[in-house]
């Protein structure tokens, strides 16, 4: 993937959601600058990364436009989907327990686990449940790569140790636990404590 900066990423990903909820087959700089807040001419540089030819009077075409996006920033797509799975199964994570959250982006969610059997008795889910003694098997078996964590915090970093040991490549923390793996681990701090204390920022 070319190389870009962590803004300009950003951005594109924010792009590549508000493009899925036009209904229009064009869209230009301006509407974009318009339903996002950045400069028009913000937009348009992060669009030439993609190499597309299009001209700025007529815009783009929505659908092509998303696709260039997806393929330049590498997102999985529905025949290549990432497998990924749930550790902590309590309220939040029960709420993330829904398939199609993920699916219309490239994502497979193949389980949940959680350390509280009673708990995964209880659940009603499409999405297999298993304790979290069966980690390591079911990771390997369902070749999962990702993993949401939501567990309590004072297990955070155990269960995350656990996760990249059986070949987690990514994980996003709901947890506010800052988490200390190896460098090659892709972590994403998602609390809500956290992204509140951003938004004072």
């Amino acid at each position: 993937m070319k190389q870009v900066s962590k803004p300009a990423r950003q951005r594109l990903i924010t792009l590549s959601k508000l493009l899925s909820q036009q209904t229009g087959e064009k869209i230009t700089s301006v509407e974009l600058a318009s339903l996002t807040g950045w400069t028009s001419d913000t937009i348009r540089r992060d669009i030439s990364l993609l190499e597309l030819h299009a001209g700025v009077s007529n815009g783009d075409e929505v659908k092509v436009l998303k696709k260039a996006i997806g393929k330049f920033l590498g997102f999985p797509d529905m025949q290549n989907k990432i497998s990924i799975c749930i550790v902590g199964l309590g309220t939040l994570g029960q709420g993330l327990l829904e398939s199609a959250i993920f699916e219309e982006y490239g994502f497979e969610l193949k389980a949940g686990f959680d350390t509280n059997q009673n708990r995964l008795d209880l659940i009603n889910s499409t999405i297999p449940l298993f304790p979290t003694l069966d980690l390591e098997t079911k990771i390997r078996q369902l070749k999962i790569q990702y993993s949401l964590l939501s567990v309590s915090d004072e297990k955070a970093q155990f269960m995350a140790d656990r996760l990249v040991k059986y070949g987690i490549k990514g994980i996003i923390n709901y947890t506010n636990t800052v988490l200390t793996l190896p460098p090659q681990i892709k972590i994403i701090n998602a609390s809500p404590v956290f992204m509140l204390q951003l938004l004072q920022q």
